[in-house]
């Protein structure tokens, strides 16, 4: 076993939960959708984030716990969320030997593709249910998750590793 592979197998369960907890409650804050549409998913960050680099421990089956929580956290009609983030996760894992490969520019870009699906998914859905179109600002946020991508990355490695050197 390679450091590479030690070092993944030692993150604990509870430290995937703590970081989806925070993502989500950073989720659930009540901005105005007016000033703060741009704001992309951190739930969804957050997934993409362990289905690319754990995919071991979070797959479709979390997508979907996740999913739930986040539609009961922000009264969104049930299974919304997950129907995406399930949708997401399988996607990404389809992929994930390969996305890991490349620097953080070109998988910023893989996760854009994934939050921009993501995003339509959702859009499609609110469009069926409550036959309104919510525009196309709402697409600005992918891009601005993917630009936050390699700060999470770089912040996630070093948080593991800090908690690794202890």
């Amino acid at each position: 076993m390679t450091d590479f592979e030690d070092f993944h197998n030692r993150i604990s369960k509870r430290l995937i939960a703590a970081t989806f907890a925070v993502a989500m409650l950073l989720d659930f804050m009540p901005f105005s959708s007016d000033g703060f549409f741009w704001l992309p998913e951190f739930t969804a960050l957050m997934l993409l984030y362990w289905a690319i680099n754990r995919p071991q421990s979070v797959g479709v089956g979390t997508a979907f716990v996740v999913g739930m929580l986040t539609d009961i956290g922000t009264a969104a009609p049930l299974g919304q969320h997950a129907l995406s983030y399930m949708l997401i996760t399988f996607l990404v894992q389809q992929r994930q030997r390969q996305i890991i490969l490349y620097n953080y520019g070109f998988q910023a870009v893989a996760v854009l593709g994934a939050l921009l699906c993501n995003q339509l998914i959702l859009m499609l859905i609110r469009l069926m249910y409550d036959h309104r179109f919510s525009g196309w600002a709402g697409f600005i946020a992918p891009f601005v998750g993917a630009l936050l991508w390699p700060l999470l990355s770089k912040m996630m490695l070093g948080m593991l590793n800090s908690r690794r050197l202890r």
